[in-house]
């Protein structure tokens, strides 16, 4: 049953009444380029960014493919062999694909070469195409928009790459949206010493960059300090301040430690493999990142650079990569993330979040166990931070809370959970101290769910936003599975799912192994308005829906994994 929590805004400290739902439910508009659609961040006057995951029609490149090696035939097995057993034999052949039109007329067999190239030996060689299903996406009144953000036409096919990393990461308030993403893969032919046929190989020119858009369309690239092998930059917030200027933070690579150079001095000299695979391999994980600030002026011109610290120095020898990052800044300038740390004196570097200034990092409590770490992921104008920690209980296991810290009394304190052992994530707080994020309602299961919250700051408790809407039902299909983002008048913005027709890889209506109609739960982007009622519905359980997050999950190394997930943030200056 629904529970009588308090009602959310001006009615918290009401309960136990049922006559109307406080929160109405709208859809956003959406996109048909794919199954899956977020929103990421909004302003105050209601312009949104997000993404779109689960593309259909993604393109496959066959032409260098050999249809006889062994790791495609025996996959092909295994994929027919598991096929059966479920009671979906497939039709197609690899001989379909490799010479007729099953990639653009069998959903399966596009699903299955799909999967192919993902699968774990595949997707970490450079012999193979890179795929990426997620497209960034601009939320209008009535359409959501593509936007590429470092994506090109590809030589080998119609269209797109589809080969780069998409993250729309923040909206400020004039509708100025910060990105980052990966340079398109290309592909090239290469010939090793020793070996007399040329090889073919996927490589990019860099691993990421921050990207700024302004309203009229004019896009400027966020350059890291460091740019040799091609270096790395993400933006995670802007703001614009009361003089118009933007400020930016993310992270950015500003160097390349002893063991580092030395990896690539050693591996990578464009002998056995080209230089740019040997690079693509070692990942951002050799550079030293560091929480990184960008300044534009009004006419969006890069006027100022800083890094903005890191909570720990490097020791004479210490010879690995640290790192530092930045996931929001607030008018005053004061950037909040996370940073390596050290306890007492000790050679061992953790992690904790805490805010920066005047090139200072500072933790917001005792890092009294190795075993804890977390984010700070949003700061508003009175100097609130908010975010979650999470500490190992037992074995692998780890416990996520959702917190705040005052920077005016250094207050540090850690939010109720939905039940005890219920990991909890904040996403975004407002100016009037109103909280939202996530926490698991089902623990002990393969894919734990969760349900958006709503805290206040000073009520100390954590109200269900699905308690705060309709009963479910056929004409209220919805649960909010996570809350993005609350404006200055408590508007939600949030992530819902509910169940519909289930569409293949092609785009087109599937059917399940008795050739009915098959149906599966999926994510919309919704936003929810205060209807002015103070009394909540009561209402049966719903069953529970199979839906699990595409993009991100409440895992503790994914909510810890950085850059932090992709799903960032908002701005609401």
């Amino acid at each position: 049953m629904k529970y009588s929590l308090m009602a959310a805004s001006i009615i918290f400290g009401l309960s136990g009444q049922a006559i109307a739902a406080t929160y109405k439910l709208t859809e956003l508009p959406t996109s048909d380029i794919g199954k899956m659609q977020y929103v990421s961040d909004v302003n105050e006057s209601g312009e949104a960014v997000g993404y779109v995951t689960g593309l259909f029609n993604l393109p496959v490149d066959i032409s260098y493919i050999n249809f006889s090696d062994t790791s495609l035939t025996e996959y092909y097995k295994l994929y027919k062999d598991d096929s059966i057993e479920k009671g979906e034999a497939i039709e197609f052949t690899l001989d379909d694909i490799e010479n007729g039109d099953a990639l653009s007329t069998d959903a399966e067999a596009h699903t299955f070469m799909l999967s192919y190239l993902s699968s774990g030996a595949q997707s970490a060689s450079a012999e193979f195409q890179k795929i990426s299903s997620k497209a960034g996406l601009e939320f209008t009144g009535t359409t959501a928009n593509q936007i590429d953000i470092f994506d090109v036409e590809s030589p080998d096919y119609a269209g797109l790459t589809r080969s780069v990393s998409n993250a729309m990461t923040a909206i400020a308030a004039d509708g100025t949206v910060v990105a980052w993403g990966s340079a398109p893969f290309k592909k090239i032919t290469f010939t090793p010493d020793g070996e007399s046929e040329a090889k073919t190989y996927f490589v990019r020119d860099w691993h990421a960059r921050g990207l700024v858009i302004s309203p009229g369309g004019k896009r400027v690239t966020l350059e890291p300090p460091f740019t040799e092998y091609g270096g790395y930059s993400i933006a995670n917030d802007i703001t614009l301040t009361d003089e118009g200027n933007y400020l930016i933070v993310g992270q950015a690579s500003v160097g390349l430690p002893e063991n580092s150079q030395t990896t690539i001095t050693d591996n990578c000299d464009d002998k056995d493999e080209p230089e740019a695979v040997c690079i693509w391999r070692q990942g951002r994980g050799v550079y030293d990142l560091r929480a990184y600030q960008w300044t534009l002026d009004k006419d969006f011109n890069v006027i100022d650079t800083k890094d903005l610290g890191i909570g720990l120095e490097r020791k004479d020898d210490e010879n690995n990569p640290f790192y530092s990052s930045a996931f929001a800044i607030n008018k005053a300038g004061i950037a909040v993330g996370k940073s390596r740390v050290r306890i007492d004196d000790s050679l061992k570097a953790f992690e904790e979040p805490g805010y920066y200034q005047d090139g200072q990092f500072f933790t917001l409590r005792e890092h009294d166990d190795i075993y804890q770490a977390g984010f700070a992921v949003d700061i508003n104008d009175s100097n609130v931070i908010a975010g979650y920690v999470g500490r190992q209980n037992q074995g692998t296991l780890f416990d996520v809370t959702g917190y705040y810290y005052d920077m005016n009394d250094k207050k540090f304190v850690e939010l109720p959970t939905y039940f005890n052992g219920s990991d909890t994530v904040v996403r975004d707080i407002n100016n009037a101290g109103y909280m939202v994020g996530e926490g698991e309602v089902e623990k002990n299961v393969t894919s734990p769910r969760t349900e958006g919250f709503i805290f206040k700051i000073g009520d100390e408790t954590l109200t269900n936003i699905n308690d705060l809407l309709p009963c479910k039902s056929d004409d209220f299909p919805y649960t909010v599975s996570e809350a993005i983002r609350i404006t200055d008048d408590n508007t939600i913005y949030a992530i819902a799912t509910k169940t519909v027709g289930k569409l293949d890889s092609l785009g087109k209506p599937d059917k399940d192994a008795n050739g009915n109609d098959a149906s599966e739960s999926i994510a919309v982007p919704v936003v929810l308005t205060q209807t002015g009622g103070t009394e909540l519905d009561q209402c049966v359980a719903p069953e529970a829906e199979t839906y699990e997050r595409q993009s991100a999950s409440l895992g503790w190394l994914s909510l810890l994994a950085f850059p932090l997930a992709w799903t960032r943030r908002r701005r609401r200056k």
